[in-house]
């Protein structure tokens, strides 16, 4: 399987928008590594997780399109995770000759809510509506999607909906996905103990840095969380641990944060890391 963060950032990416903080001007000063986008991820290339505005610079900046895609998870409905807007170029006059005839996009209920609601509005072409399809998907009740079986799990996050991380499974390697969300609920913890299946990769939420927050995770939370899972036995010494999801508000920039995790075994993504596992 290959894993590949397209954005690396937090709701307001790093450096924020309007922000002068400093975290932000050093950021701007550091480039590369510490500039970071809305949150995005891509499996093997074909499987999409969030929709952020951030979605065509995330094309263009990796040289892709996403006329291939048949496949898109979501998380949750906040705005740096999902625009349903950006799907009003699927077709018509907007996309020529796209390998996936079908869009399937995976979410709670209000993801379908928000589409429906969107779409309501600002109506578009009949042959694009009819090429995207909604499925709303529970916490713990596997699907399938394409060669893949997705299972959702509960998020501990955007309390206001019923927000949702997934494990991955390609039937050789197990992704867990913990993004976004705040240290997982016991629940969740359960779930994941009991998958039946060594987790080869787990990518966690890194929002909070230094400060505590109970909808996102941590640093000592992220380490906390990779000891746990080896501990368990959902992982073990040779799955891979990252963190994404990185803020501003709660710490600096990427080699500040690559010493905090130094020796911990947790890598530090950024826009375009890539690992296959």
């Amino acid at each position: 399987m290959e894993l590949k963060i397209l954005g690396s950032g937090g709701g307001e990416g790093f450096p924020a928008l309007f922000c002068e903080c400093d975290h932000c001007k050093a950021a701007r000063k550091a480039g590369g590594k510490s500039l970071r986008s809305l949150s995005q991820t891509l499996i093997d290339g074909k499987l999409l997780i969030d929709l952020p505005a951030a979605t065509h610079a995330h094309c263009l900046a990796h040289g892709f399109g996403l006329g291939h895609v048949e496949h898109l998870l979501i998380t949750h409905t906040h705005a740096d995770h999902y625009v349903p807007e950006i799907l009003d170029t699927r077709g018509g006059g907007f996309a020529h000759n796209m390998a996936a005839e079908k869009l399937n996009i995976y979410g709670n209920k209000d993801v379908k809510r928000r589409f429906e609601g969107t779409f309501e509005l600002f109506p578009i072409g009949k042959e694009i509506r009819e090429s995207i399809v909604l499925h709303v998907v529970r916490a713990f009740e596997p699907f399938t999607a394409g060669e893949y079986k997705i299972t959702p799990i509960k998020a501990c996050h955007a309390f206001e909906e019923d927000s949702l991380n997934y494990i991955i499974d390609d039937g050789e390697k197990a992704l867990l996905y913990l993004v976004d969300s705040g240290y997982p609920y016991e629940e969740t913890l359960d779930f994941i103990n009991n998958y039946g299946k060594k987790f080869d990769c787990v990518v966690m939420d890194a929002t909070m840095g230094d400060s505590y927050y109970k909808g996102h995770m941590n640093h000592d939370e992220n380490k906390k969380l990779k000891e746990y899972l080896i501990s368990s036995g959902a992982c073990d010494k040779s799955s891979k641990f990252i963190i994404t999801h990185i803020t501003h508000n709660h710490t600096g920039t990427h080699e500040y944060v690559e010493k905090i995790f130094a020796g911990s075994g947790i890598e530090v993504s950024y826009d375009g890391y890539r690992i296959k596992f």
